[in-house]
């Protein structure tokens, strides 16, 4: 049980926070986002961006729990770090012209549950990879 726990435990983590992250989104859009008027400078991209969010962080998170494959856990880490970089960006200058120059509660939460997706994916790459080798090295060198 050991050997598995670690692994398994890091992959309901980091499914968890993906999936943090897209109910922040589907939150988002529902309250505030959806009704956009589309004549705002960048409304084309937060309309619709924050619904595909939550559905993508949703098939990333119910993936991570059921497919146990590193590639898979390599594009949720690659989602979440665009997803870091478009928040920042939309705060310092703009996201295909949406800009909100504040950084409210809403922005500080989305980030730092991004940011935790984020290590917690790095840390499931890295204990996957480390297994990986172990169980390569030939069994006088173990």
């Amino acid at each position: 049980m050991g050997d598995r726990f670690l692994p398994t435990a890091l992959r309901v983590f980091a499914a968890l926070l993906v999936l943090a992250g897209g109910a922040i989104h589907l939150q988002l859009w529902l309250d505030q986002y959806r009704d956009v008027p589309s004549d705002v400078p960048g409304a084309f991209v937060v309309n619709p961006g924050f619904l595909v969010s939550a559905v993508v962080s949703l098939v990333l998170a119910v993936a991570i729990l059921f497919v146990r494959r590193p590639i898979l856990w390599l594009v949720a880490l690659l989602f979440e770090v665009v997803s870091i970089v478009a928040l920042v960006l939309s705060r310092q200058a703009s996201v295909l012209g949406w800009e909100e120059p504040v950084w409210n509660a809403d922005a500080k939460r989305t980030i730092a549950v991004e940011i935790l997706a984020v290590l917690a994916l790095l840390v499931l790459l890295a204990v996957d990879y480390a297994r990986s080798g172990r169980s390569r090295a030939p069994a006088a060198a173990r």
